[in-house]
């Protein structure tokens, strides 16, 4: 399933666009329904959804401000919906999958979500061929690739500290404090570190066992990391931890 958020100042607006959407196409879940710019903002950056149906002409914050205000780089994909047509070049400006013009007519939603899952095999595949490139042969294939929307970067495992979950993404913690959120579970990443020294210590962090510098026993338990960095211990994940330490 596709999900997707709708965020539209307009209640009829929004009513019948999930109509739509679940008339005529099926694969997407619809997650949560805004009126309210605001709201929404702060849904979104802790809940961000796989597509979003974003109104352009709003009162508080507007469309482009909306997609200004969440953290960089957006990772998912936004259709803009607006009844005027003067938005178009700063639509492509703004890097957005598609623009729908009201009232949206349903071949060209039906189109706009065919582009949608066109995008995303075409991303999956590109990943898939990347990591099945990996072959521990030789040391330049060794390099783990973190692809995002704007680029594909190689590094080494070593080079990498900590890997934590934010939802369906995964924030990348780098040596020289640089950080690269990717659109790929936890889950994957482990995969793709597992015979490179990382231990999944807790549920939402999967650690470099080389940067580990200390492990404090009080307060439960928790890691002193390379780059200053603490992190929690889960209960049942101490002992073999210790063990491989």
């Amino acid at each position: 399933m596709i999900h997707a958020i709708i965020l539209d100042d307009e209640k009829h607006s929004v009513a019948t666009l999930a109509w739509k959407l679940e008339k005529f196409c099926p694969e997407i879940e619809i997650v949560k329904q805004f009126t309210d710019s605001m709201e929404a903002l702060e849904f979104i950056k802790e809940n961000p959804p796989d597509l979003l149906f974003l109104d352009v002409e709003m009162p508080r914050l507007n469309g482009f401000e909306v997609l200004e205000e969440l953290p960089q780089p957006v990772l998912f994909e936004v259709i803009l919906i607006t009844a005027y047509d003067e938005f178009g070049i700063r639509a492509v400006k703004a890097n957005v999958l598609d623009y729908l013009l009201k009232p949206i007519q349903n071949q060209e939603l039906k189109a706009a979500i065919e582009k949608f899952k066109q995008k995303k095999e075409l991303e999956n595949s590109e990943q898939k061929t990347i990591t099945s490139t990996i072959d521990d042969s030789t040391p330049k294939s060794n390099r783990i690739a973190l692809a995002t929307k704007e680029s594909i970067e190689y590094v080494l495992p070593k080079d990498i500290i900590l890997c934590s979950s934010e939802s369906n993404y995964t924030m990348i913690y780098l040596e020289g404090g640089r950080k690269k959120l990717i659109s790929r579970t936890l889950k994957d990443v482990e995969t793709w570190l597992q015979d490179h020294g990382f231990y999944r210590v807790h549920n939402s962090h999967l650690v470099n066992l080389s940067h580990i510098k200390e492990y404090v026993r009080t307060e439960g338990g928790y890691l002193l990391l390379s780059d200053g960095r603490t992190l929690p211990v889960a209960r049942n994940r101490k002992e073999k931890l210790l063990k491989m330490l």
